[in-house]
């Protein structure tokens, strides 16, 4: 385990590291290690091609970017994006509606739960949870869906709603949908079907892919989730955790099994070891145990 650790905390990838130090390892934003990670992170190319995303003035590079900084573990008071925050919610319209809820995840994990709009969003999203615990497909024109839930539950769009749950229990806001929605979880094994229980409900997110959008999510990310909510070592996530363990090499690092063409940060190479996976990995562990 202290190799992989010291794998996920190498220079090269100071996001990465930041990430690991502050919320795996829980090390303080005092201490000299950290301060150091911090300030290779603010002064990183990475850093500066996320930042450079909201020059473009487009909606769709203001959602990436915002998920890239939560992804580092950066909030608006170490990145100036308040401008950008007011601008994502005045171009928010029909064309980003699946999106929404993902951006709200990310929006609380970069410090603005307290804005009056994203406390409005929040309370109405929620309220959209149905009695299964799934949200509906946003695309009324749709008769089926690659979910296949009754009444076109949209499996993509529930885990949207299980990352921005995670969020907020991080930040110790509890809501009573969790239990509905952590139960559709748990009914279904996290990830396979009720109707022929060997099979997954969406092959793509019973792999390791990443970076994240609102319809590209892998495993590790959904047992995140499932971990900060606090059912992480429920017998019926058993069957996941074996899934996602086949996914790691001798080394216990995970393997990456796809990501977008151009993903908008840089993630390593699919079918190699990748540091992201393994980090959610292992913060699923570890929240698990909590």
């Amino acid at each position: 385990m202290n190799n992989v650790i010291n794998w996920l905390i190498t220079d090269d990838t100071p996001e990465v590291k930041y990430r690991t130090m502050t919320e795996l390892l829980g090390m303080s934003r005092d201490e000299l290690e950290v301060k150091k990670a911090y300030d290779d992170l603010l002064s990183s190319e990475s850093l500066r091609i996320v930042m450079d995303k909201f020059k473009l003035n487009n909606k769709w590079e203001d959602i990436n970017a915002f998920l890239a900084l939560t992804e580092f573990g950066l909030t608006r008071y170490d990145v100036p994006i308040d401008e950008y925050m007011e601008r994502i919610i005045k171009n928010i319209n029909m064309s980003t509606k699946c999106a929404k809820i993902l951006l709200l995840r990310n929006l609380v994990a970069l410090g603005y739960y307290e804005h009056p709009w994203v406390q409005d969003q929040i309370s109405l999203a929620f309220s959209t949870i149905r009695h299964d615990g799934t949200v509906r497909c946003l695309d009324k024109n749709k008769k089926k869906n690659d979910s296949r839930l009754p009444d076109m539950g949209c499996y993509r769009q529930t885990t949207t709603y299980l990352l921005l749950a995670a969020e907020l229990k991080k930040k110790g806001i509890i809501l009573p949908q969790y239990e509905l929605l952590i139960k559709f979880y748990i009914d279904h094994n996290v990830a396979f079907r009720s109707d022929d229980p060997e099979k997954v409900i969406i092959k793509e997110m019973a792999g390791t892919f990443y970076p994240i959008d609102h319809v590209h999510m892998g495993l590790h990310m959904i047992m995140y989730g499932i971990s900060v909510l606090g059912e992480g070592n429920h017998p019926n996530c058993d069957k996941a955790w074996d899934l996602l363990n086949s996914k790691k090499d001798n080394e216990n690092k995970y393997i990456l099994s796809e990501s977008f063409a151009e993903p908008y940060i840089n993630v390593g190479m699919v079918g190699q070891p990748n540091k992201w996976v393994t980090l959610y990995v292992l913060l699923s562990e570890k929240y698990q145990t909590q």
